[in-house]
């Protein structure tokens, strides 16, 4: 997509069909990261798109299978955290592509699948997601400095399988699957984190209900 001219345009497919992926880019490509396959519940490999190539070729797999995660990219590295694979998962991973390599680090307070995760001031905040098939409005924060979790402010409503983005100094939050207070379905709301004050504020409404999207600021 070219915001320039608000206009898409196809590219090489991957090399594995994947539903359920993360996605970060950094040092000039873009990784797609686990996800389930094709007769296969979780995965664990893992590739990289060369856009001066418009290619993909497979690099370093993950320490283990994941669909349903949170991938970031933070300080040139790609952290991968939660989903479910073989068992539901806490479990967070850091992918070095200078290394080509994947290193455990602190595991989330909780295992999430369907969460959302956004780099904003050195730290990673991971919001929302389910577990035991119930959404939940918790917020938790990770910084790399101290390889530790803390936990945040929730958000208003329990939500997963939205989208957040960071913002200048704010982190957004929209859509997903929740309750409303109308019953169990797709979203419309927004939220707005305030770093400073730590505190969430209702944001502008999306024009329609969506869940299982994705969100970038450009």
């Amino acid at each position: 997509y070219d915001p320039q001219t608000d206009g898409w345009q196809p590219l090489a497919k991957m090399s594995t069909a994947r539903a359920a992926l993360g996605l970060a880019a950094v040092s000039g490509k873009v990784y797609a990261i686990g996800g389930s396959g094709t007769g296969v519940l979780a995965l664990e490999s893992v590739e990289a798109y060369d856009p001066q190539l418009g290619t993909w070729a497979p690099v370093a797999s993950m320490n283990g299978k994941r669909m349903r995660h949170a991938s970031v990219v933070l300080d040139g590295k790609i952290y991968v955290m939660g989903g479910g694979g073989d068992s539901k998962l806490d479990t967070v991973e850091a992918y070095d592509p200078q290394a080509d390599s994947w290193q455990q680090v602190a595991s989330m307070l909780q295992d999430r699948q369907g969460h959302a995760a956004a780099a904003m001031g050195g730290k990673i905040y991971v919001t929302g997601g389910f577990n035991e098939g119930d959404s939940f409005n918790a917020v938790s924060v990770y910084d790399p400095q101290a390889d530790a979790w803390t936990q945040l402010k929730s958000m208003s409503i329990a939500r997963h399988n939205h989208a957040s983005a960071a913002l200048d100094g704010k982190l957004y939050v929209f859509g997903g699957w929740g309750d409303e207070g109308l019953g169990q379905g797709e979203l419309s709301t927004s939220e707005v984190y305030d770093l400073a004050s730590d505190s969430w504020a209702q944001g502008l409404s999306l024009t329609s209900r969506r869940d299982r999207m994705a969100a970038v600021a450009l």
